[in-house]
């Protein structure tokens, strides 16, 4: 009887560990909506092209309006080995951008995946300005998180590189 017991324990142990670890493991399923909308994609790439437009423009509010500016947004650039938070990145971004004349930037090899709420976006950014009568080129490998906030893809985090060629 003992060893009954004992057996009928140890299925239920089994069972109940067995069902606990397969429900712990495994991972939740993705729909369209939420983790490869092409929808969502489209979105994020139409935002890349307007902060684009608004940097040439040199049209601060918008630029401003596109950035999820706040204690949680963080920047990287290749003209600091510091971590950028949000006053900084910004003032970095007016300063610069308020400098350059005839500026005209592009995303080649764009790449956009999205995880939920958090869309990344990674490209080269090819871009020019004139200075000093000359034009002058550069490329950055560039990567943006955007996070979507109250509807409307926001950037959380900005990191360039420049390849220096």
């Amino acid at each position: 009887m003992k060893s009954e017991i004992t057996i009928t324990a140890r299925l239920i142990i089994s069972t109940f560990l067995g069902a606990f670890l397969a429900a712990g493991c495994a991972s939740p399923r993705t729909t369209e909506s939420s983790a490869d909308s092409p929808a969502a994609r489209a979105q994020i790439e139409q935002s890349l092209q307007a902060v684009f437009l608004a940097a040439e423009r040199a049209d601060f509010d918008r630029l401003d309006s596109y950035h999820l500016y706040g204690p949680k947004f963080t920047k990287f650039t290749s003209s600091s080995s510091e971590r950028l938070d949000a006053s900084v990145g910004r003032k970095g971004e007016h300063d610069g951008l308020g400098a350059a004349r005839g500026l005209k930037m592009r995303a080649e090899a764009l790449k956009i995946d999205l995880f939920g709420e958090v869309g990344i976006a990674t490209f080269i950014l090819d871009y020019s300005f004139d200075s000093g009568g000359e034009t002058v080129r550069r490329r950055e490998r560039s990567t943006l998180v955007f996070v979507k906030e109250a509807g409307a893809w926001k950037i959380a985090h900005e990191h360039l590189s420049r390849i220096n060629s």
